[in-house]
């Protein structure tokens, strides 16, 4: 059935690597044997997804693109915005994000827009495509989130466990259909305190010699950032949002940034979903990319009409966003 057109997400994609690293991989012997401060705090992880090259994360953005394209019902002349990352990109600058503009043969109005804000990219990205759209200044959005952090971490350091590769895209633009989600509102906490807590930085081997990036928690605050702001602050957004709408965790499915069990139970706890989707211990962390990907993975699993979806950011920010589904009054 048809309703009032409103601005929603018309279609989800997603693609991981095919390779599978077990936590049996040689590649965490070193961890194993030497269990750093910090280890406990990434567990419940059991596989996590590879890219054999970095710059494979061009070819599983493409592939969800597609994806998220082909069931919106689009072609790529339809698309104005394209919004997201490629993280870690090729360049600095530009992002990656130009190389899937050009591979998917989006149109030359199409302007790419990268977003430097790991790990809510995706958050973020659907809060701005929603607001153009409304606005009237575009009317088709693609957001498109791909991570190969998998090659940016130091494999000494207890955050690699939970590294994994892959890339999730939805497509934003009107619709006519209840069962499209919209984006109903969000809400937002900065604690730029923590600014270098959690970063991707080259490090100095030697003078004068750097490596490549390498996502880092800082010895001094990492910790302390993780346990103090990931777990507590974060779900005291999602609390707000939904009060601010007279709703209870029980009203809504969460779809949110994954890093461990731990992070997850503090979660669940605080907020009480009536459903948690996850992949955890199938997918890892998956970087900005874990909630588009879950989002596209499992939609058909999604049983409330409520849904928030809750990214973290690294200087340290969370972002929560409402959407809800079905004929509004």
């Amino acid at each position: 059935m048809n309703t009032a057109p409103h601005v929603a997400l018309l279609g989800q994609g997603y693609a991981v690597p095919d390779l599978i690293r077990g936590n049996d991989a040689p590649i965490f012997d070193w961890l194993k044997a030497n269990s750093p401060s910090g280890t406990d705090l990434f567990n419940g992880l059991k596989f996590r997804r590879v890219l054999p090259k970095a710059e494979g994360v061009i070819d599983i953005m493409v592939s969800a693109c597609q994806q998220a394209m082909n069931e919106a019902g689009i072609q790529s002349d339809q698309v104005d915005m394209l919004l997201g990352a490629g993280s870690v990109s090729a360049y600095i600058a530009p992002n990656n994000l130009a190389v899937v503009h050009q591979q998917m043969g989006l149109p030359r109005h199409c302007r790419v827009m990268p977003l430097n804000t790991d790990y809510s990219t995706f958050e973020d990205g659907l809060r701005m495509a929603t607001d153009l759209v409304r606005c009237g200044t575009i009317r088709h959005a693609l957001v498109a989130c791909g991570n190969n952090w998998t090659h940016h971490v130091d494999y000494h350091e207890p955050v690699s466990l939970a590294a994994s590769d892959g890339a999730g895209a939805v497509v934003v633009g009107h619709s006519h259909m209840p069962h499209h989600f919209r984006l109903v509102d969000w809400e937002n906490e900065t604690q730029t305190r923590w600014y270098g807590a959690f970063r991707m930085a080259a490090r100095e081997q030697a003078p004068g010699l750097y490596s490549k990036p390498l996502m880092k928690l800082d010895d001094q605050t990492g910790q302390l950032a993780f346990k103090e702001f990931g777990l507590k602050v974060a779900p005291e957004v999602v609390n707000r949002l939904l009060a601010r709408h007279g709703l209870s965790g029980q009203d809504i499915t969460l779809i949110a940034h994954q890093t461990s069990k731990t992070v997850e139970d503090a979660w669940q706890a605080a907020i009480q979903p009536a459903h948690y989707i996850s992949t955890l211990e199938e997918y890892g962390d998956m970087v900005s990319s874990s909630v588009p990907v879950n989002l596209a993975k499992r939609h058909a699993e999604i049983r409330t009409n409520k849904l928030v979806l809750l990214g973290i950011g690294m200087e340290m920010h969370a972002t929560a966003l409402l959407l809800e589904r079905g004929h509004r009054p």
